[in-house]
């Protein structure tokens, strides 16, 4: 449905409103995919992105994986379609409960403790899993906005412990086939994902049942036009590159698995609000009011994220400075300050822009508020989840 659409039918759709296009899903997913050249490879959606059902049958439609992350998002993925061999589950601390469901259901699954690794192994042999690896504390992160950062964090397996968690599942007849690793989310310099790979590649070469490496991260992606463009492409071939090469040594195919996270479908998403109030604050500057809050979209809160804002009336009128307020009883909570929009009336409607990924699975209707309306915009279908 085009915005035009959205201005003559506004009235029938109750705000705030979460807008998904699946077309963009679709078109993201075959960017990423052409760029990747190793011989055997998949994409994983994680769920936790966005766990709508109708999501999910589009994600299943395109062929792709599956990253859950919890029991629950393993039921929501089963009751979707996708079978054990689509599944990927990773997380931390899992309980010997979980385990036993995960090898009743043989479902993949990457350890990241080595303790983790001695109660899954008590459980079973002859069985195959993976293991998430700590990243080198030589690779230092200094893209500015980059979250998830792994320097400070006790969660996946060191290095110094790799032979050790080889060796208990040897002992108990089972076999470490994959190694998965996680990148921090958001991170700009292209420099450092081929730093990162090196490391990995290298890693891998430790295991002598290897089966795949799985990539996961927060690509970056423009949240402005002022934002640069991330080359996933460079990324991408290198990453490839390098797969190929581990076949190469390994005498067989190692599968190249990379989880985009939100870069399959943040720009798929707006947000539709309406403006309440306005305020004056000065000759050059007004305050906005819309009817959402940090509860229907809680990235600019928890991130300082920004997302671009447009005003769906595009009546060409002359630009004005806004502080754009979130419509709650806290006064520091605003969605945006100094933002220059087209002169914004009580009444009229903005888009929040994309903001699929982390946006309503992160809504809390905090405080006292209903959840937001989503719909699914499929060609010309409209579909309200």
């Amino acid at each position: 449905m085009m915005l035009q659409d959205f201005k003559k039918n506004s009235q029938k759709f109750e705000t705030p409103l979460y807008i998904y296009d699946a077309d963009k899903i679709k078109e993201n997913f075959f960017a990423i995919s052409e760029l990747i050249t190793s011989t055997k490879n998949r994409i994983y959606f994680a769920v936790m992105c966005n766990s709508e059902t109708e999501i999910l049958k589009i994600i299943k439609s395109l062929g792709l994986g599956v990253q859950v992350n919890s029991e629950y998002e393993l039921d929501l993925v089963n009751e979707a379609g996708f079978n054990s061999s689509d599944i990927s589950f990773t997380t931390t601390w899992i309980s010997k409960e979980l385990m036993k469901r995960l090898i009743t259901e043989n479902i993949e699954v990457n350890l990241d403790s080595v303790e983790e690794v001695e109660k899954y192994c008590l459980l079973i042999t002859n069985k195959k899993f993976g293991i998430r690896i700590k990243i080198s504390e030589k690779i230092k992160i200094n893209s500015n906005g980059a979250t998830n950062l792994f320097s400070d964090s006790n969660v996946w397996i060191e290095e110094k412990d790799l032979k050790k968690v080889i060796e208990i599942a040897k002992k108990t007849g089972n076999k470490i086939n994959g190694v998965h690793w996680y990148f921090a989310s958001n991170v700009l310099d292209t420099e450092l994902f081929i730093e990162f790979w090196d490391f990995l590649t290298n890693i891998a070469l430790g295991f002598s049942d290897l089966e795949y490496i799985n990539f996961s991260s927060g690509f970056w992606i423009k949240y402005s036009e002022e934002d640069k463009d991330f080359d996933f492409e460079k990324v991408l071939k290198y990453y490839s590159y390098l797969t190929n090469k581990l076949s190469e040594i390994f005498k067989k195919e190692i599968i190249l698995k990379i989880e985009p996270w939100r870069s399959l479908l943040a720009d798929a998403g707006t947000l539709l609000v309406k403006v309440t109030n306005i305020k004056s604050l000065n000759s050059k500057k007004s305050e906005i009011s819309v009817n959402a809050g940090f509860w229907e979209l809680a990235r600019p809160k928890i991130y300082k994220s920004f997302h671009e804002i447009k005003n769906l009336e595009e009546t060409w009128k002359p630009k004005k400075i806004y502080d754009i307020r979130w419509n709650t009883a806290l006064q520091d909570d605003f969605l945006w300050r100094d933002v220059e929009l087209e002169v914004t009336d009580e009444g009229d409607y903005l888009l929040i822009e994309k903001v699929w990924a982390y946006g309503f699975v992160m809504a809390s209707g905090f405080p006292g508020k209903k959840l937001p309306m989503q719909i699914l915009v499929n060609g010309n279908e409209i579909k309200i989840l």
